[in-house]
């Protein structure tokens, strides 16, 4: 019996609908992200291109973005990956209208438009908050630690960068010994170091030179104007880098001097610290980057950004509570001045405090204002309440601010935290933002950034944020389609 097999020839000529309207299902992302950036707000972007019809034709900026936001949806980030799928891809190709940008345009694209594109992520959070997605009454903060478009090994004290450049000096002047020998360099070259007739040797070789053309010294000019700019854009951007703070680091990065070494669940990683404050439904309302090491100063900000953007969106609310770990306790974060519940675990208690029904307490807090009204010296507190004069002017300090002893605030919290409805509401936080953590680490691939600079990681990290909301927008409304 014959086998019915469906025939194959590779050798016909096959033809793509003549709609691009029917190459891709109406439910495919590629059509939800489409519909979205037509809905944006892109003057920003085509603010930076010239109004006057001049110079080369650019791609349309919402082509690029399109391309852009959806390449981010699905995990592609690579500007070479993504011009290969501009071809490969029916949904790229969908997105570009066919037209194919090479990788150094989508690149210069992300890099010249970074403060637009990271500006995005409020445009698709007010999205978010008109389809009734964004439920505030529970917000989840936590960071998390993301590798650098660079390696510890280009780390570099102030000696060793000094030495590299000294090492580097002694390289070239030995080369030119052995180039020069005893000459300076300086000297004209033999056929040109003999004044008699030198006027005419100089008149021929000019003659020489106009009959070939200008094209050369052209090509030149042009070659020195764009080294030129660039050098300058390069001291600007040198110029405007904080300097303080980096004299105050024992080492720097000269791949990426932005970057930090910081400890994450893997060991020592050349990064930056990417913290979110998200929903309880997973909806990111909060997205910086810093290049601080620990979680401990950046409570408050994300929570200010947070309150913004929630305000900017639409959100008809305020925040309900707020939720953190550990590595966010302080006195300082735990009495925030905010209409939010805080909830944060304390961290274990430090060398020289004491727990709130410790007799000791009442005799500190005297101590203490005794040591706030002059009476005593900051020697002589600590002598009489056994710590060291760090702790004791550590303590001085809170007692100012908060009106209170430290051991006060931490009691406060725990009780807050031992409440019922309070212990469900921190319940919540390891099934909100960790999981968030992740989808982007270990389903999505975002386990490094890979661009350099903290405001170009900031863009980025904005992006991928922007992804996550806008995949949970399509899937709200698929699910509202198909209910």
């Amino acid at each position: 019996m014959a086998v019915n097999v469906r025939g194959v020839d590779r050798d016909q000529v096959f033809l793509m609908p003549p709609s691009m309207t029917e190459w891709l299902p109406e439910d495919h992302l590629a059509w939800f992200i489409l519909d979205v950036i037509a809905e944006l707000d892109v003057s920003e972007f085509l603010a930076e291109f010239r109004t006057d019809g001049r110079g080369g034709a650019v791609y349309d900026p919402t082509l690029m973005l399109g391309v852009l936001v959806y390449a981010y949806c699905v995990g592609e980030r690579s500007s070479r990956r993504i011009e290969r799928r501009l071809v490969e891809d029916v949904a790229f190709r969908v997105l570009a209208g066919n037209l194919a940008p090479d990788h150094a345009t989508l690149a210069r694209f992300r890099r010249r438009h970074e403060r637009a594109i990271a500006a995005l992520f409020g445009q698709v959070l007010g999205l978010c908050v008109q389809a009734g997605l964004v439920d505030a009454g529970l917000i989840a903060i936590d960071g998390t630690k993301m590798a650098a478009n660079a390696s510890a090994g280009s780390n570099r004290t102030h000696t060793q960068l000094a030495q590299e450049i000294l090492d580097e000096a002694e390289r070239v002047d030995a080369a030119e010994d052995d180039d020069l020998g005893d000459s300076s360099g300086a000297a004209l070259p033999a056929p040109w170091a003999d004044r008699r007739d030198r006027r005419a040797r100089v008149r021929e070789a000019l003659r020489c030179l106009e009959a070939e053309g200008s094209s050369d010294w052209d090509s030149y000019q042009r070659q020195r104007a764009a080294t030129e700019a660039a050098m300058g854009r390069k001291l600007a951007g040198r110029k405007a880098t904080p300097q303080g703070r980096r004299a105050k680091l024992k080492q720097a990065n000269v791949t990426d001097p932005d970057s930090r070494t910081m400890r994450s669940r893997q060991g020592f990683v050349q990064g930056y610290n990417a913290q979110a404050a998200v929903t309880g439904n997973q909806v990111v309302v909060a997205a910086e980057v810093t290049s601080a090491v620990n979680d401990l100063k950046q409570f408050t900000p994300m929570l200010q950004a947070a309150t913004h953007n929630l305000a900017q969106a639409g959100h008809p609310g305020g925040i309900g509570a707020v939720v953190a770990d550990a590595g966010y306790w302080s006195t300082a974060n735990a009495t925030a001045d905010t209409d939010a519940t805080v909830l944060i675990a304390t961290a274990p208690a430090t060398s020289g405090d004491i727990t709130p029904d410790d007799p000791r307490l009442k005799v500190r807090v005297g101590i203490l204002k005794q040591l706030d009204a002059g009476k005593l010296s900051v020697r002589d507190a600590a002598a009489r309440l056994g710590i060291s004069t760090v702790w004791t002017r550590h303590l001085l300090r809170e007692y100012r601010i908060r009106g209170h002893d430290p051991a006060v605030i931490r009691a406060d919290m725990q009780a807050r935290l031992a409440e019922q409805a309070n212990a469900e509401r921190y319940a919540k936080r390891k099934i909100t933002v960790e999981p968030l953590f992740g989808n982007i680490k270990a389903n999505q691939g975002y386990r490094h950034f890979s661009r350099r600079g903290l405001t170009a990681v900031d863009s980025e990290w904005k992006l991928i944020c922007t992804g996550l909301n806008l995949l949970k927008l399509w899937r709200h409304q698929a699910a509202i389609a198909t209910g």
